[in-house]
């Protein structure tokens, strides 16, 4: 299986996470990307008041969801542990419980008659924890939503690949032994596929699947985009990777939100690939983007990959988003086709102004952390939040680069 993941295990990459953990109806075009409304602008909403329960909620996409949500009318309830961001959405009902040993809480609210017009599942990681909780929801809900990926594909080779294409698979008895979202690893995109193909079946005709790819944004604290936000605005000349012509595709948690709660509003179904259009961002685009917003004079210096290889400085691991369309395997990486979510009512915004709600979140949490935790633990968040290439290592690749390139 030529899956994204297994090039970033061959590179020698961490994992991509979970949100890999990720367009409009009238789409402008502007610098860097498509834009979008302003975030106080409804994505249109429902006439009616909607019930809404979200099994998660407090994370990195969940929040998003339920502010739009909120901002749209409808009643939430959350479904969680109440352990991350216990303090958000506290006028907000919730029920406590464990998606792996304690769903009692969902149990008692739908015998007790509670009934909502959509569940949105963000945490689907392993088949067993979705329709477990499936069980219990069916006789009280009219819609579920999956929150799953396009690294389900089976191949990134095909250019404009639809929702329709090939799945990755995993044997079943390595799939046996996967129970937890820690155990998922490199079966991340199968056993996702998995999920989705599990939760149809439990309820037909009445699953919602979005597949997001790369989410990007606020709170995001993986290091898997920000990097290059970050890095623009600490100036001097900064490694531009290959070419600049290969593609990649993301989508902002805001959109990635308001997308959701319209698959609710309008009862969408079927699966829908959650990114931007293809063949609309390119890695010249996303570090232009960088320097622009970053403010601070930084340089771009683009590299050929092969040399930034050969000198330990790998794709996605230290130059995030990135994969050089020329790898093998890799033709039609960031080039899904997503006119299913376009018609749906999926919009996405510019990359300047997806940098500058990072670079926003960046500066805001960092104060907050150094004034509750002092400077050590603020440096640390801001080295894990930025992530990318280290400032040494891209120091060191540039003298090697300006020692190889013949002097005008």
């Amino acid at each position: 299986m030529n899956s994204r993941r297994k090039f970033i295990v061959q590179a020698g990459a961490v994992a991509m996470g979970a949100a890999l953990a990720p367009t409009a109806l009238a789409r402008m075009q502007a610098p860097g990307g498509a834009a979008k409304p302003s975030d106080a602008a409804a994505t249109g909403g429902s006439a009616k008041k909607l019930k809404i329960l979200i099994l998660g909620g407090t994370g990195f996409l969940g929040p998003q969801i339920v502010k739009r949500a909120l901002a749209n009318g409808h009643e939430v309830t959350l479904f969680n542990r109440g352990k991350s961001s216990p303090d958000l959405f506290k006028d907000v009902e919730h029920i406590e419980g464990d998606r792996y040993t304690d769903l009692s809480g969902l149990e008692k609210a739908v015998a007790s008659g509670r009934k909502w017009d959509a569940v949105i599942d963000t945490f689907t990681y392993v088949p067993k924890t979705v329709t477990d909780a499936m069980d219990i929801l069916k006789p009280a809900m009219d819609q579920f939503v999956v929150i799953s990926t396009i690294s389900v594909y089976a191949s990134n080779n095909e250019p404009n690949a639809d929702e329709d294409a090939a799945l990755a698979t995993v044997p079943d008895e390595i799939a046996a032994t996967i129970t937890t979202h820690q155990q998922v690893g490199q079966h991340y995109g199968a056993m996702k596929a998995r999920v989705e193909k599990a939760a149809e079946a439990n309820f037909p005709g009445k699953v919602t699947v979005i597949r997001p790819g790369l989410i990007v944004g606020p709170r995001d604290t993986t290091g898997r985009y920000s990097y290059w936000p970050i890095r623009g605005s600490e100036g001097g000349r900064m490694i531009a990777p290959g070419t600049g012509d290969d593609f990649i595709q993301i989508v902002d948690v805001k959109d990635l939100g308001d997308f959701t709660v319209e698959c609710v509003e309008k009862k969408h179904m079927g699966v829908f690939n959650a990114v931007n259009p293809p063949r609309t961002l390119t890695m010249k685009q996303v570090v232009e983007a960088a320097c622009r917003t970053g403010a601070a004079d930084t340089t771009p210096v683009w590299i050929p990959a092969e040399f930034l290889s050969a000198h330990g400085v790998q794709a996605w691991q230290h130059m995030p988003a990135w994969v050089p369309n020329s790898a093998p395997g890799y033709a039609g990486f960031g080039q899904v086709n997503t006119d299913r979510a376009v018609k749906a009512g999926l919009r996405t915004r510019s990359l300047d102004e997806v940098n500058r709600s990072i670079l926003e979140y960046e500066s805001t949490r960092s104060k907050e952390i150094l004034a509750e935790k002092g400077e050590e633990a603020a440096q640390k968040w801001k080295a894990t939040i930025r992530g990318g290439l280290a400032r040494e290592k891209e120091a060191e690749v540039l003298k090697a680069w300006d020692e190889h390139t013949p002097a005008p």
